[in-house]
């Protein structure tokens, strides 16, 4: 009986002490990176699932290093996140304590399958030493302008007073309060500009040496679509005011211009005379706008440059909100980038932000990329203060003082530019509708709509995009029309479940007659569906249609565009609506900012400071880590709060009072840059040795699964092409190739899980069979990257050979090994080769057993070795004790990759092989055929070879490999037992077969 355990733990225990898969840099040494997708460490441990995936890298790594490489092959664990926040809830356990529980648990698993880790180059996501540099990276993606604060909508529990994530809602639910139905809600969040790379991270896939269907997937996530931007005006009655800065007029910049637009569209609209405008006082010009104008819920309040300060000083002092806010070149503090203003010292620099904040139901801040004037960081202070929208863009002239400034005309008004791929359809637009959780959705419900939007929302349960795109399309009418930019039709406006805010402008034209969602939504709220695009092929008319008209065709009802084709509309629609300003061509992305904020106490606190006199302040990279409060309570809403000696610091800048950003990281950006630090993990000085990232990246060959095609992917390539562009790498891309693994099935045929309870253990597999032999098996029933399913049955053949083979090696003679079997090593040292290189574990393994059948009882020591070397990948501990019994000292795992010999690999043996092959298959089908037939059992098969072919086929070899006896005759032998003459139908590579 073999003790497969004690052979385990031998080998592992030299590996260990050795240090046999501890891997340097050698600039000398060709290098291979090999990784598996970075693992989370549940509390339930590893089954033979992962086992799977595991074994894939380890063969190709061993074999790697074999080949003469300097693999780095290493071990870490992506140990924050939800799972271990929610299981240490339910356990009333710490998840540090859970997660690290976990991670023991996993380095046991995973040191039993004989993994060839460097685990001298471990990493835990939870350690302050590696989520410091998460912090770093952070900063570092702030100060270069990749990382901003905008609205976006959460789940949110009123029981649990916090955000959920999308797995913590089930049917509209809380998780922990399945009474508790889930309220949707805007809330500030941090977001990283992924978009700015969205050309790049697209044209870059062609590049990539992975999957096709990978390669597409991502191509349809980063969705790049041309299209035409079209202007729509929403008309809410609005009334302006309009207020100039230091040393202005009404007369001056764009403000005469800005009037005349909104007077011409039948707005009213007040440019007040601020008093004293060249050495102002602000207590008298607030006074003065208070005492001459009115304000009421449709006032559009604009101040300009200081005219902004004003703005702010008037909303403190009024009784009841304005709608919208808008600040062009706006500060709240009097720091500039140019030189001193001499109203700098004698104004009240000090601000009532809650009040403000309650006098407003939306805030548009106007940066102009080319202000000489005010910092851009004045824009941030004023948003962290009152919220609201920063848009940056390039003004007509610095500090956003052209005679005509069409951002500020369009975000006075309420212009949403709508994109679509469909401008010849653009005549046939009957109503609009804006996303449910559209940051500015409020700024077009009317007083008079407002509790019907608000009873709509409060059914949207999920921002998940699944849930959405599985709802009932519905929606609630806004009160708001838009204004048609050809026609000038009023179009009503409503809001939609079924819209993603972040997708465009968040708002779509609706076109029922030639798109089916619109079409469906038409009919349920009997809503006007206008036919534009005619049939070339069949006419069709409004009134039969049954669904919408979704093809190219001839313009309908589109005035002057009539008779055009669709693809000649398309370009003449968009050029019209350029020369009016009222559109352009444009190029869209499905891919959006990547949205890192969690209200959760297990991920990387974000290390950003709010101070009420700095506004955002970033942590100083000295102080980093902040680290992560052990105390804090659950269940309390967003459990950093909790802990006050976290939330309340000093501010770095000023040293007053101040408050810690209590979101943390997505942990997806832990897993975005993790096999940089593999290259490296020991630094304390800086995230890694560029040096080193030089040596060892990319990554040559990345394993994992499927699913992860689009956003870990992403997340990774976008991290190393801004890090690319910060000096910290040199590469384009992380990963070379990328291998999908299959996935295991349990034996009742489902994917192997905890949940369904059909799992398999290591540690049992361990104790029954070897972990050798199960290796074996999971590589040997399908290619890698195909499912497969786990067999008592299977496991049982596997173990049949790796005992074969431990008799076998020990036992037999050393000394000559035949040409047959010499040419038939050569030819499998070959192919298996490439097979492995190709992932191709599974043909590789049917041709070393095939080899195995025909060693015979004697071989050359060298020979004996190759064919140990070829086994050893695939079961490593059972090939190190066999290549120790046959007198080596060395370790098989460090010794070199057989090489074949093209000279000794002999056509002619090659089709003695096929031959002898074939005519096994044969006599097992004729004993099949005539069992069924005559229902007997057969003890003697009788071959009939021509006498050319004889040497082909041992009689010894065909009745191991049949399990009968096997005699084998000449067609010429005289001698032969062959009562039925069947000798007779014996051809060339064919030779004829007698039962008896």
């Amino acid at each position: 009986m073999v003790d497969f355990s004690k052979i385990e733990k031998k080998w592992q225990k030299r590996w260990e002490e050795k240090k046999v898969f501890q891997v340097k840099d050698n600039p000398k040494k060709k290098k291979f990176y090999v990784l598996e997708m970075f693992p989370y460490p549940s509390g339930s441990g590893l089954h033979m699932g992962h086992a799977f995936n595991y074994t894939i890298g380890d063969i190709y790594a061993r074999f790697k290093r074999m080949m003469g490489f300097n693999v780095l092959y290493p071990v870490g664990y992506d140990s924050f996140g939800l799972p271990a926040e929610n299981a240490a809830i339910l356990a009333k356990e710490h998840p540090k304590k859970f997660t690290e529980n976990s991670i023991k648990n996993f380095i046991r698993q995973q040191k039993e399958i004989g993994l060839s880790y460097d685990w001298n180059r471990l990493l835990m996501t939870h350690t302050p030493e590696y989520y410091k540099w998460n912090q770093y990276f952070f900063l570092k993606f702030f100060e270069n302008g990749l990382v901003y604060k905008d609205k976006a909508s959460v789940n949110w529990c009123p029981k649990c007073d916090t955000v959920l994530a999308n797995e913590q809602v089930h049917n509209g639910k809380c998780w922990r309060h399945k009474d508790t139905d889930v309220e949707t809600k805007q809330l500030e969040q941090w977001f990283i500009k992924t978009t700015k790379y969205a050309e790049e991270l697209l044209n870059d896939i062609e590049k990539l040496q992975w999957p096709e269907r990978i390669k597409i997937m991502q191509e349809n996530w980063i969705g790049k679509s041309h299209g035409t931007e079209i202007d729509f005006e929403i008309n809410t009655n609005s009334n302006f005011v309009l207020l100039h800065g230091f040393t202005g007029s009404p007369d001056a910049n764009f403000f005469p211009w800005l009037k005349k637009e909104l007077e011409n569209k039948g707005c009213k609209v007040s440019v007040p005379r601020l008093p004293n405008s060249n050495n102002p006082d602000i207590i008298e010009q607030v006074n003065y706008v208070i005492n001459n104008y009115s304000f009421n819920e449709n006032t559009v309040l604009l101040g300009h440059s200081l005219g902004s300060v004003v703005a702010l000083k008037v909303l403190e002092k009024l009784n009841k909100p304005i709608k919208k806010l808008v600040l062009a070149a706006g500060f709240c503090e009097p720091k500039f980038k140019d030189k001193k203003r001499p109203f700098e010292e004698r104004f009240n620099w000090k601000f009532d932000f809650e009040k403000i904040k309650n006098n407003i139901q939306s805030v548009i801040i106007l940066r102009a990329r080319n202000d000489s004037a005010v910092p851009a960081e004045r824009s941030d202070k004023i948003k962290e203060k009152i919220g609201g929208i920063i848009i940056d863009f390039e003004a007509e002239d610095d500090h956003i003082c052209g005679n005509k400034e069409p951002e500020v005309l369009k975000n006075c008004l309420n212009l949403f530019p709508i994109f679509t791929t469909r401008p010849d359809t653009l005549f046939g637009v009957t109503f609009m509708v804006i996303s449910a959780q559209h940051p500015r959705l409020y700024e077009i419900v009317t007083k008079e709509q407002k509790k019907e939007v608000d009873n709509f929302l409060k059914k949207i349960k999920s921002t998940k995009e699944e849930d959405i795109a599985q709802l009932e399309k519905d929606g609630v009418f806004t009160g708001s029309y838009a204004i048609h930019p050809l026609t000038n039709q009023k179009i009503p406006v409503y809001a939609g479940n079924f819209v993603i805010a972040e997708y465009g402008s968040g708002m779509v034209m609706a076109v029922p007659a030639h798109d089916q969602r619109d079409f469906e939504f038409a009919r349920k709220y009997k809503l006007p569906i206008k036919l534009v695009i005619q049939s070339k092929d069949k006419k069709i008319g409004e009134k039969n249609l049954k669904e919408a008209f979704v093809d190219n065709g001839i313009l309908v009802n589109s005035e002057k565009f009539n008779g055009l084709n669709s693809e000649e509309a398309k370009i003449r629609i968009t050029k019209e609506l350029e020369n009016k300003k009222l559109g352009k061509p444009t190029v869209n992305y499905k891919l959006r900012d990547w949205l890192i904020s969690r209200q959760r106490y297990w991920g990387t606190p974000i290390p950003i400071i709010y101070c009420d006199d700095c506004g955002i302040v970033s942590v100083p990279e000295k102080d980093l880590p902040v680290k992560l409060p052990d105390k804090v309570e659950f269940g309390k809403g967003n459990p950093l709060t909790t802990n006050k000696g976290f939330v309340n610091v000093k501010c770095p800048k000023c040293k007053k009072n101040a408050k810690r950003e209590t979101d943390t990281m997505d942990t997806f950006f832990d897993s975005s840059w993790y096999f940089l630090r593999y290259c490296d993990n020991k630094n304390s000085k800086n995230p890694f040795d560029i040096k080193k990232i030089d040596y060892w990246m990319p990554v040559n060959q990345y394993i994992g699964g499927a699913e992860h095609a689009c956003m870990h992917l992403i997340y990774a390539r976008f991290f190393t092409k801004a890090l690319r562009d910060l000096s910290y790498v040199k590469i384009d891309e992380p990963f070379i190739k990328l291998f999908n693994q299959g996935m295991l099935h349990g034996e009742d045929g489902f994917v192997m899980s905890k949940s369904r309870g059909n799992v398999v253990l290591p540690e049992t597999v361990s104790r029954e069979y070897g972990m050798d032999t199960a290796r074996l098996f999971l590589i040997s029933g399908a290619a890698p990257d195909k499912d497969m399913e786990w067999s008592s049955k299977g496991v049982e053949g596997s173990l049949r050979f790796v005992k074969r083979l431990i008799e076998y090696t020990p036992n037999v003679k050393l000394g000559k090994t035949v040409k047959k079997v010499e040419s038939k090593l050569n030819k499998t040292i070959k192919e298996v080769t490439k097979d492995i290189e190709d992932f191709r574990y599974n043909f590789a393994v049917i041709k070393i057993r095939d080899l195995f059948d025909s060693l015979g009882e004697e071989i050359n020591k060298k020979d004996l070795e190759k064919f140990l070397k070829l086994v050893h990948p695939f079961c490593p501990h059972i090939t190190e004790e066999l290549w120790e019994q046959i007198g080596n000292k060395s370790f098989l795992s460090l010794e070199k990759w057989p090489e074949y010999d093209e000279s000794k690999i002999d056509v002619k043996y090659e089709q003695a092989e096929k031959a002898f092959t074939n005519l096994i298959s044969d006599i097992t089908n004729v004993i099949n055929v005539m069992k069924e037939k005559q229902g007997k059992e057969f003890n003697k098969v009788y071959v009939y070879s021509l006498p050319n072919e004889m040497e082909y086929y041992d009689s010894k070899d065909l009745s191991n490999r049949v399990n009968k006896e096997v005699i084998v005759y000449s067609v010429s032998d005289k001698n032969k037992h062959d009562p039925e003459n069947k000798s007779k139908r014996a051809k060339p590579g064919k030779p004829a077969i007698f039962l008896e």
